[in-house]
């Protein structure tokens, strides 16, 4: 059996759970391979659908719904005929299970894929606020207890589809018209620090092709995703949002660092956590 998982990952978190899927598909002794979506984008790989028994997705939540660019790759998508399909998102938080999978569902089943498995995964945020090294040490670790789990399941075929309610539809469908247009336009206020050294590793990186270098500046399109590799990945620290700075985390993402630290436990929320995070423990501790 051959499985192809396709992920689109702004900073990291959905890359890193595409490749522990990966992993566990290979120790059950199957062919597993995962693709960046913007390298079939931007024509970097070809697509081979036809060559899959299974075929994965994988999406970072934006605004209760997948990234514009994702919508982009499942239109790219040849016809196919009742092919075997499983989709995983990642968000940074439990609530709503992530928002509604409605529009990718019915985009991929559009498409003819046949998806009888969805889950979500949830790893620390890129925006707004800053999680502990522990915490997301925490989430790391359930990603791979969770992973184990999915991948039976996938395996053994088990229909599990979310529930999309009509309110949960109609908040997701709103949220991401509202996070489409807010990208695009936010796009266009990133601005450039004097540090840069215009090595050029945004223009590389940009999953939307949306910068460019002119002369000797860095400049950006509207097509911007609002993924944030580019400023989190910026080696000079050099991109910034000329408003909405509150969005960014102070001192920048880095996930790697917490994940690959042995000396955290992973034991930030307990049973007797109160405040804000006090409605993960149920995902924590759920198999």
């Amino acid at each position: 059996m051959k499985i192809r998982i396709y992920f689109f990952s702004g900073t990291g978190n959905t890359e890193i759970v595409a490749r522990l899927f990966q992993k566990e598909f290979k120790n059950k002794g199957l062919n597993t391979s995962i693709i960046a979506i913007e390298d079939i984008l931007n024509k970097k790989n070809p697509l081979k659908i036809h060559d899959h028994d299974i075929v994965g997705f994988g999406y970072p939540i934006h605004a209760f719904n997948a990234p514009r660019i994702f919508f982009e790759f499942i239109d790219a998508l040849p016809k196919v005929n009742g092919k075997k399909a499983f989709t995983f998102k990642t968000s940074g938080d439990p609530m709503c299970n992530g928002g509604a999978t409605a529009m990718v569902r019915k985009r991929l089943k559009n498409k003819g894929f046949r998806v009888f498995h969805e889950d979500l995964i949830v790893m620390p945020t890129n925006v707004l606020m800053k999680y502990d090294d522990e915490l997301m040490k925490q989430l790391y670790n359930a990603a791979i207890r969770k992973v184990k789990r999915i991948c039976d399941e996938i395996l053994r075929e088990k229909v599990k589809l979310q529930k999309n309610s009509i309110i949960l539809k109609t908040i997701t469908y709103l949220f991401s018209k509202m996070e489409t247009m807010g990208a695009s336009y936010l796009g266009k206020f990133f601005s450039i620090l004097d540090s840069c050294n215009l090595c050029e590793k945004c223009v590389r990186n940009c999953p939307t092709q949306n910068i460019y270098r002119e002369e000797d500046d860095i400049k950006f399109k509207n097509k911007c995703t609002f993924c944030l590799r580019c400023i989190y990945t910026c080696p000079k620290n050099s991109i910034t949002l000329l408003y909405f700075n509150f969005f960014l985390i102070k001192g920048g993402y880095n996930i790697n660092k917490a994940i690959n630290n042995p000396n955290l436990k992973g034991n930030y929320i307990t049973r007797k956590t109160k405040g804000y995070f006090k409605h993960f423990y149920p995902y924590l501790i759920s198999n």
